[in-house]
This record gives C-alpha cells, structure tokens and sequence, in this order.
C-alpha cells in the first residue's frame, strides 16, 4: 500500500502552523495494528498482523526514503486488538491486548528488536480487563500504569506496573495490580492523551449523550481522575473518525482531528487551563484513511496517513 507523509511545523507567526506533504513511502501490506517507540535513540515503527501474529519493523528517518525497513524476531502471537510500547528500568516494552478474553501480554524488548518472555496478566471478574475499547500505558511521578476503559458499560480501571526483585520461570520481574476501579458513562471515543508539567490530561468524546471533556489523571493514581473542562466545542466532534496527540517545540500539547470522508484535518493547540484550544490549521489531507501515526524526529513533527 502507498502512505502519504506529513509535517507539522510551528511557523513565526502565532497560532500558525504549516502543514506540508513530503513523501509517499512505499508499504507492502496494511496491518491491524501500528505504534512506535524509541528504541535507544532509534525511532522504530512496529506493524502487526493480527490473523498471523507477523510483525514489520520499519526505522523512520528524516529524509527520503523516510522510512526503511528494518529485520526483527518479535514474537507476540496472533489476535491481538491493540499494542502499546512502554519503558521500564530504561528498556521499551510492548504490551499486546485481546479484547475478548481481557489477556495482556507485557514484552520486554531488546536492542536488536527481539521480544523476550512476557508477563501474563489478565481479570476475569471484576475489576475486568475484557471488553476494554481504550487501553493507553503512560507514566505518573516516575509509576508506569495501565488505563483500561469500556465504551459499552462505562466501566473505567488504572493498573500499575512495577518491578520484582525476581521473577519466577522465564516471567520479567514485572507486577500489574489494579489501583482503580470506577464507573464512568458509556460512550466515551476518541481519546487523546497528552502532559501538561509532568502531569496527565486526555481529551475524550462521547457519542452517546454528546459532550467532549478534558480530564486530568490524579498524581496519587488511586484517586482516578476528574473532568477539568466539560462540554468543551470540538468541531464536527460526534463525526470524527480520528483524534491524535502530539507534541511541540518545548512540549506544548497539540491534538490534530481527521475526517476520513473528505480528508479535513485540524491541528488545535491545547490551552494552558485545558479548558479549550486554539485551531492553528485546517488542511485537506488523503481521504479514506484509518490509521495517522504522528512521530517526533529530533525538532521535526510528522504524521503518517496509512
């Protein structure tokens, strides 16, 4: 398949942004599911094929060919919905989750892109990991944790991540424990993460009874989270097909949207109260698209359409 590559770039003018198209790097399948991660000064692209559990691993560059293809031995198995990297003692991982059976996977990774023995963890009664539609991994005060949400029942949890000081069998010293468990509305979409000092913030849409909030995660993680602007205006915010984070010049907090039916794409800048952003470009972009992979190389923002 042909993918269609972006920059984002602040210009001198304020609430200007430039969107430029730079390339179309060359992929020979689409897949299920796409992340990034950094791994040791490398930034890495990871497809995944859920029907077989293959994965490709691509270096991304800054100048043409963009992207480069790059081997690996990951081995994360089939029927995976969604995968997430996350660091921990200074060394990326991987987590795999399957919706259906609640399975979580958490793969330590290697240098040379291999995957190691992962941890296993899963909760059939409550509080549940089945059925989650979000599952984001992030960091608070130095913590790794876990946020699971249900867009059927409402259903909303927080799990840490922690070392051992051993493990058992080929197991990493890796513990999960549940920290939180709540009951939000149904019908919340379209999160997007992002930091505003170290802190975490998400902006999230419900579909169900209308509304967009930002809300912030607590610093103790057991205390959950709490809305801090509520029916805030994002245009055509019951239509969108896509709400992505990413991050400018010092760590200014940016989210982009898109509409997969006539390729419009906003980049809004994050007000410093979360109580509401400022557009700084509306562009038309590739129409059709189901999957934007916005990355970071060096000073240089960039979105990949796919």
């Amino acid at each position: 398949m042909t993918a269609t590559l972006y920059t984002m770039t602040p210009t001198q003018q304020a609430g200007v942004m430039e969107w430029s198209e730079v390339g179309q790097p060359a992929f020979s399948q689409s897949y299920d599911a796409l992340t990034t991660y950094d791994n040791y000064g490398t930034m890495i692209l990871v497809g995944y094929h859920k029907g077989s559990g293959n994965c490709d691993t691509f270096e991304l560059l800054e100048a043409e060919p963009w992207i480069k293809q790059v081997p690996n031995t990951f081995e994360l198995g089939k029927d995976w919905d969604s995968i997430q990297p996350f660091y921990m003692m200074n060394k990326p991982h991987l987590l795999a989750y399957q919706s259906k059976n609640g399975h979580m996977y958490f793969f330590p990774l290697t240098k040379d892109l291999k995957s190691e023995y992962p941890l296993h963890f899963y909760h059939t009664r409550y509080p549940y990991t089945t059925n989650l539609s979000e599952v984001k991994c992030a960091v608070d005060l130095g913590q790794n944790f876990v946020f699971g949400y249900n867009h059927t029942d409402g259903s909303v949890n927080t799990w840490t991540i922690s070392a051992t000081a051993k493990s058992e069998g080929k197991s990493p010293p890796l513990v999960v424990e549940n920290v939180w468990a709540h009951q939000w509305a149904k019908g919340w979409t379209r999160f997007a993460f992002f930091t505003w000092g170290k802190e975490n913030f998400f902006l999230k849409t419900n579909t169900w009874k209308p509304n967009v909030n930002i809300d912030h995660f607590s610093d103790d993680l057991s205390e959950g989270t709490n809305e801090v602007g509520s029916h805030l205006h994002l245009k055509d915010d019951q239509e969108l097909d896509i709400v992505h984070p990413f991050m400018v010049g010092p760590g200014d907090p940016y989210f982009m949207t898109y509409m997969a039916s006539n390729g419009e794409v906003t980049l809004n800048r994050v007000h410093g109260d979360c109580m509401g952003w400022t557009t700084e470009a509306t562009i038309t972009a590739v129409t059709g698209v189901s999957q934007i992979i916005p990355y970071r190389l060096g000073d240089q923002n960039y979105a990949l359409f796919m």
